[in-house]
């Protein structure tokens, strides 16, 4: 977080220090950090980050985030028949019933 602080760049992200710095960045309102890790985590979405991403997006109330997430797992349909999705049900019933609305929906 210090480097971009002080360089405003971000090299060599990975997904885990992207989750991390986005977080921190939320907590200490550093709004040019969360948008570069938010563009990050958007463009390296995968079947296998894709529920962590969304549970992250909802502890911090990014809606932007997390409706590109949604229309992610909606057009990957093939997440729905995972053990990751059957654990996601039972342990964040709120997010899966959203998601579940979603989908009926289209």
């Amino acid at each position: 977080m210090l480097l971009y602080i002080y360089t405003a760049t971000l090299p060599d992200l990975q997904w885990d220090s992207a989750c991390n710095l986005y977080a921190a960045a939320d907590k200490y309102e550093i709004l040019g950090l969360k948008s570069k890790c938010s563009s990050f985590m958007k463009d390296n979405i995968t079947i296998d980050n894709v529920l962590d991403l969304l549970i992250l997006t909802d502890m911090h109330q990014d809606e932007d985030l997390k409706s590109a997430v949604q229309d992610y797992i909606l057009n990957h349909r093939v997440i729905f028949n995972t053990n990751g999705w059957k654990l996601f049900m039972k342990t964040n019933v709120e997010l899966a019933a959203d998601l579940m609305y979603l989908k009926l929906k289209e």
